[in-house]
């Protein structure tokens, strides 16, 4: 069985108790990260997760909120004394960005600095991002103002299944995604051209036939969140949760 955690929720602008949007995954035999915000090192440890065990990174899209704190991460690693290469996943601009905004602080200055390995996902439909012994990934792409992809976590011991929006409007490739999921995590950042509302992120939901929605992107600095979920709520039938930092379920 294979637990995630939410180590931030909130959408671009982060709120005290909401960092920004990213995610925590492990299973029986490997440790993800989903996008990479701010101390990613420290929140892993908050989680109760031990940082050398990280062996893959899964970057959704290229926009700051949700990789800025990819550098500081390969910094932490390296002083930790990591051996084996962080795995990096991506959609290729996403790649791109990604490398380049590292190679900023020349880590090639770092004694005995093990560079990260990149692997580029094309996006076709539903796409195999990584096939683990313990866990399948696979991604699609989404409605976003630049290529962001979605993603599906299959834990191959129970065969429970966990898909993650990422930033995008309501699309058909993300309901496909989603269809009879166990949990759907979609963002709810509000009317914002390539994103979606709390209720729409329930249409979603309700379309796909998951069981359970966590809403997560949302704008916490400001707004009425007890009015998103109820918002959501009148969409899907279903359970509806808004992921709060550090919460966690498995699957």
């Amino acid at each position: 069985m294979a637990t995630l955690t939410f180590l931030g929720s909130s959408g671009a602008v982060p709120a005290i108790g909401h960092d920004n949007t990213y995610l925590a995954v492990e299973g029986e035999q490997s440790t993800l990260l989903i996008d990479c915000a701010g101390s990613p090192l420290q929140k892993l440890q908050l989680a109760g997760m031990d940082p050398a065990q990280l062996g893959y990174l899964i970057l959704t899209h290229r926009h700051p909120d949700h990789m800025y704190g990819f550098p500081i991460l390969m910094l932490g690693l390296w002083l930790l004394g990591q051996r084996s290469p962080l795995q990096v996943l991506a959609e290729p601009e996403t790649l791109q960005t990604a490398q380049s905004l590292l190679q900023l602080f020349r880590p090639e200055e770092w004694p005995q600095f093990v560079t990260p390995v990149y692997h580029p996902v094309h996006l076709n439909g539903e796409s195999v991002v990584i096939d683990l012994p313990d866990m399948l990934v696979t991604a699609c792409p989404t409605r976003h103002i630049i290529p962001s992809m979605a993603l599906k976590l299959v834990d191959k011991q129970s065969g429970r299944v966990v898909v993650y929006s990422s930033d995008t409007a309501p699309c058909d490739s993300v309901v496909r995604l989603a269809r009879g999921a166990d949990a759907l995590i979609h963002e709810a950042s509000g009317v914002n051209t390539g994103h979606s509302t709390a209720a729409q992120a329930g249409q979603v939901a309700a379309q796909a036939g998951v069981a359970k929605l966590y809403l997560i992107h949302y704008p916490a600095l400001g707004a009425d969140l007890n009015t998103w979920l109820a918002e959501a709520q009148k969409e899907f039938a279903g359970p509806v949760e808004l992921a709060r930092d550090f919460g966690a379920f498995d699957f």
